[in-house]
C-alpha cells in the first residue's frame, strides 16, 4: 500500500496541532486519501475533555451541522434532474397555500430570498424546533426582511424549507432519501442522523 514521505506526515501533524490551537477546538482528527485509499490519518487533542488522553480516532463521529445543507441541495439537484421540479418554481407550488409567494428554489439554494434566518419562534432559546406540520405553518409567519437578491443573507429556514419540498417530492422523509441517495451509494455508513456509537462531543468555545 503507498504511503507518505515522513517528512510529509510531521507537516500534516503540525498542520493537525495548528488547526487545533487556532481553532481553539478540543480534537481535531484529519486524512489524506488518494483513489479511495486513506494514505494517512492521525488525531491530536481529546474527543472528549473527560478523557483528555484519547485523541479522536477514524471512527469518531464529529457533528457535522450545516454541511448537512450540501445534502439537501443534492438531493433537489436529483430532483430536478428527474423532473420533478424546476429550480423557478415558486414554494407556494409545492406547498399550496403558504404565503410568501415568488420566492423560487433557486432563490432558497442561493440564500437570497430575503426571508429571515430562523424557523419562527425562539427556537435557538427553547431549543424546541418545529416539525414538519409547523414548519411550513411558520414559513407563511417568516419575515421577509430584505428585497429579493437585494443581498446574501443565510437562512436556515429556507434550507428547512427546502426540506419539505425533497420530502414532499420524493416521497418519502428527508433523511431516508439523504440515506438511499447518497450515504448508500457513497458507503458513507458512518455519517448518521444523530451520533452513532463513538462521538467526539461537542463544545461551544465563546470568541
Amino acid at each position: 500500500m503507498p504511503t507518505l514521505r515522513d517528512e510529509s506526515q510531521r507537516a500534516l501533524r503540525r498542520m493537525l496541532l495548528d488547526r487545533q490551537v487556532s481553532g481553539r477546538v478540543p480534537g481535531v482528527f484529519g486524512g489524506v486519501s488518494r483513489n479511495g485509499v486513506l494514505l494517512w490519518s492521525d488525531g491530536v487533542g481529546a474527543a472528549d475533555l473527560a478523557d483528555p488522553d484519547a485523541p479522536p480516532a477514524a471512527d469518531t463521529q464529529f457533528l457535522i451541522a450545516s454541511i448537512s445543507k450540501t445534502f439537501t441541495a443534492v438531493l433537489v439537484m436529483a430532483l430536478r434532474d428527474e423532473g420533478k421540479l424546476s429550480l423557478d418554481d415558486t414554494v407556494d407550488a409545492h406547498l399550496p397555500g403558504t404565503e410568501h409567494g415568488g420566492v423560487t428554489i433557486r432563490q432558497l439554494l442561493s440564500h437570497v430570498t430575503g426571508m429571515q434566518r430562523e424557523p419562527a419562534g425562539d427556537v435557538w432559546d427553547t431549543l424546541v424546533f418545529p416539525d414538519r406540520a409547523a414548519l411550513v405553518k411558520g414559513w407563511s409567519e417568516a419575515e421577509r426582511i430584505l428585497r429579493p437578491h437585494h443581498r446574501w443573507h443565510y437562512s436556515n429556514l429556507c434550507y428547512a424549507v427546502l426540506g419539505e419540498l425533497v420530502a414532499r417530492l420524493d416521497g418519502r422523509e428527508w433523511v431516508e432519501s439523504v440515506q438511499a441517495r447518497i450515504l448508500d451509494p457513497l458507503e458513507m455508513s458512518r455519517t448518521t442522523l444523530g451520533l452513532v456509537g463513538r462521538a467526539a462531543t461537542g463544545y461551544y468555545v465563546p470568541p
